[in-house]
């Protein structure tokens, strides 16, 4: 029987993971290791410098006072009998798309299963606010998506983005991160006491997306889905790669010699 991971950042009692609980129960034996409260836009921090405190709510069923890479960390190094075939993070109450890929807590937790030897990994999101319709439709996306995983897996250090759009439908799109977004604004106001505190403020929309773009495939009703990696070396001619592993010196005033 397979070994299903489930984890998030919206907390072990958050609807979105809830709701995937029995269909992922049918597919394995499922693990639930999530955060014990919302630790939404954690991205992939870990606890070094602090105990990690875990309760055990069921059996394979666990809330950590950490980061949901904590709680990947713990589940694959600790409380799982082997490293999972599936590891499913969500679902996340609201899309991540763009640059929210280096911030969220969701797909961190996806990237993590990656990273300590998942079999296939996935995040998967839908809008914030939106209907228990779209909730619903968001799960059977999920269900049937770890099926094909739980069969064909994934490339070694990647992992699939999935964000699931309004509107129920079952046209995927294969899609690359969004482009970056202008940049926002911060919000500074002044407490009772007469000192300022700031919010970081929403950052404007981009009207007409790229179609081949996670926001793009959304506007058009498309599930969108990206396979990310966990390699981040840029592939440009800029770095004049040594293929044969001489080191290039560095010259002030002139650049890179070989």
């Amino acid at each position: 029987m397979p070994i299903i991971l489930l984890s998030n950042d919206d907390g072990i009692d958050a609807e979105g993971l809830q709701a995937l609980i029995p269909g992922l129960s049918e597919l394995g034996e499922l693990w639930v290791v999530a955060p014990d409260s919302e630790r939404s836009a954690a991205g992939r921090a870990v606890s070094l410098n602090r105990p990690l405190r875990v309760q055990e709510r069921a059996p394979r069923r666990f809330a950590v006072d950490g980061t949901p890479a904590d709680c990947v960390l713990l589940a694959t190094r600790h409380f799982l009998p082997a490293r999972p075939d599936l590891l499913v993070s969500g679902i996340n109450g609201g899309y991540n798309i763009g640059e929210d890929l280096d911030y969220s807590g969701t797909v961190a937790a996806a990237a993590e299963g990656a990273l300590q030897g998942a079999r296939a990994s996935m995040a998967v999101s839908r809008k914030a606010g939106s209907s228990p319709d779209v909730l619903r439709h968001a799960v059977e996306v999920t269900l049937h998506l770890a099926r094909l995983l739980l069969v064909e897996g994934l490339p070694k250090g990647s992992y699939l983005n999935v964000n699931v759009p309004v509107e129920p439908s079952w046209r995927l799109r294969f899609t690359r991160q969004g482009n970056p977004l202008p940049p926002g604004e911060i919000e500074q106001r002044i407490d009772p006491r007469g000192q300022p505190y700031y919010w970081i403020a929403n950052r404007p929309t981009e009207e007409n997306p790229p179609p081949d773009t996670d926001r793009g495939a959304l506007r058009e009703a498309c599930i969108s889905v990206g396979l990310l990696t966990l390699d981040r070396d840029h592939p440009g001619p800029w770095q004049k790669p040594s293929l044969d592993g001489t080191p290039l010196i560095l010259t002030p005033a002139k650049g890179l010699d070989a």
